[in-house]
């Protein structure tokens, strides 16, 4: 029993003293998957936004580490024309997310550093955003702003005058990324992430066809102590 023990916190000490700490940042690119009722996909571009978290690399068996996360990621879209709902020109939309990735990543030596190479699922949570547009939104012949805020509802009946509905506000999907970790531990990564969710919103509690998906990908700088 003693012996157990010993082996169990020798092992424990010694998965903690390669466990390591990082921070990354970076660009975020990323886009919306839009269908409508009839299956047709609408037309929009890629949004630029920020990328930051704290990660942590447990080691699992030899070069393979457990990589959960907690990062803050930007989200949204542009369309030239038909933004909310057809109304506006050049609509812009941000919308800010906090999400919890958790990676198995593979990292090799490779040269004088290590190749990295990785996937998981992620799960978010849309806290709240930002709209603009080049005109005056019109909801009905109410005349609104040509910016305010983008949130976050289950349902479109609950929204707010003047506030953009980006989607339901849970989101999850999977994360991909190839990177490098030079030699004094700063790291450089592509990431790419595909959402599985149907972000799209009820209407008075029915379920509407079609649906909106969060899709993209970006790079970040690292550092890990």
């Amino acid at each position: 029993m003693m012996l157990l023990n010993l082996i169990l916190v020798t092992a424990f000490t010694a998965a903690n003293a390669q466990t390591r700490i990082g921070f990354q940042a970076g660009l975020n690119l990323s886009n919306v998957l839009v269908k409508d009722q009839n299956g047709q996909q609408t037309d929009s571009r890629s949004m630029a936004g920020t990328r930051l978290g704290v990660t942590v690399d447990i080691p699992v068996i030899r070069n393979f580490y457990l990589r959960p996360a907690v990062m803050y990621v930007q989200k949204g879209f542009k369309q030239a024309i038909g933004g909310w709902y057809g109304s506006a020109d050049n609509f812009k939309v941000k919308a800010n997310y906090v999400e919890l990735p958790v990676n198995f990543v593979y990292k090799p030596k490779l040269a004088a550093g290590r190749l990295l190479l990785g996937a998981g699922p992620y799960i978010g949570y849309g806290t709240g955003g930002t709209w603009k547009a080049e005109n005056v939104i019109l909801l009905g012949d109410i005349m609104t702003d040509s910016s305010g805020e983008a949130i976050f509802k289950n349902d479109i009946m609950d929204g707010e005058f003047g506030s953009y509905i980006y989607g339901r506000p849970w989101d999850y999907g999977l994360n991909f990324l190839v990177g490098y970790t030079f030699p004094g531990n700063f790291s450089v990564q592509a990431n790419i992430q595909t959402g599985l969710a149907n972000l799209l919103p009820k209407i008075g509690g029915n379920k509407l066809d079609g649906s909106l998906r969060n899709n993209g990908w970006g790079f970040t700088v690292g550092y890990q102590f």
